[in-house]
């Protein structure tokens, strides 16, 4: 049966087309900059479409495609397989506090509390990595560096919680352990919990250069935000230069603006393409999760 139109809920359709053009507008703006000719973004300021078509600023980009490869391999092993940890070890933690049958509830739960107000810092965590777990220089330490979180958590086991307990029971008497409980009842009726913790993850490890800053030497071992910040202080050192050596302007001549917005796209892209896949869970994951169960 079709909806028929109504007069009265014009302005809503309106307003939302307006405001969803809104939204888009940024990211239309930041492609046709990145593709823009540096002087008239120096010159006309920006637009939204090109005055001069140039790829100057992907050219510099992808000057040494290897590493740029590279890069992106090990940042997807950081995101996707980081991410995977997390969840797996977050979920874990969090069904085990939700059980009434822990014996160590309290004592755990006033350990991930003080967690979330008190860590011992940047020198401490660098010493442990580096000094005594040996993770620098190394892929592992994408891998196992913060692989629990107090407040996600929380959020699990309070969503956990509110699985009738009937279905967990009926599952024991049936003979099922505790892991084959979480693999078979807890973790698919946990889809919306588990996806919105996995997507905000996987940002946050697709956007992270501090760690390769702090424990990375090796350019082979580089995420993609650390090669492309390197890229962008070569571009800044190189334009300095060129302002205060006039002489070396014909020799270096390197899009530093339009470089920036080149670098927006090529790491924000997968991100784009990747969120509608999760964006039906955000509101239920959010919400429900936070609720005291």
């Amino acid at each position: 049966m079709k909806k028929r139109f109504s007069l009265s809920k014009l302005p809503i359709h309106i307003f939302f087309v307006i405001y969803s053009l809104l939204c888009i507008l940024p990211f239309i703006l930041i492609l046709s900059i990145s593709f823009s000719n540096e002087n008239d973004i120096i010159n006309n300021g920006f637009a939204l479409i090109p005055q001069h078509f140039s790829t100057d600023a992907y050219k510099q980009i992808f000057g040494n495609p290897s590493s740029l490869l590279q890069a992106y391999l090990v940042t997807i092993v950081y995101a996707v397989g980081g991410t995977l940890l997390k969840i797996l070890i977050e979920a874990m933690m969090g069904y085990v506090l939700s059980r009434d049958i822990c014996a160590f509830k309290k004592p755990l739960n006033t350990m991930l509390v003080i967690t979330m107000f008190f860590n011992g810092g940047l020198i401490p965590s660098y010493i442990i990595n580096t000094q005594w777990f040996h993770l620098g220089d190394s892929i592992w330490i994408y891998l196992l560096s913060g692989l629990m979180g107090a407040y996600n958590v929380f959020v699990f086991r309070t969503f956990f919680s509110t699985i009738p307990k009937s279905l967990i029971e009926s599952a024991m008497l049936d003979g099922a352990s505790e892991m084959n409980i979480l693999r078979i009842i807890v973790i698919p009726l946990s889809k919306p919990v588990l996806a919105t913790f996995s997507f905000m993850s996987l940002i946050a490890k697709w956007n992270d250069y501090t760690t390769s800053m702090y424990y990375i030497t090796e350019p082979k071992l580089y995420t993609l935000q650390y090669l492309l910040q390197n890229i962008l202080n070569e571009a800044e050192f190189l334009k300095s230069l060129k302002e205060s050596m006039p002489g070396l302007a014909d020799v270096v001549a390197v899009p530093s603006e339009t470089l920036k917005y080149a670098m927006c796209i090529l790491a924000a892209g997968p991100m784009v393409i990747v969120f509608p896949a999760f964006q039906k869970y955000f509101a239920k994951g959010m919400v429900v999760g936070a609720v005291k169960g």
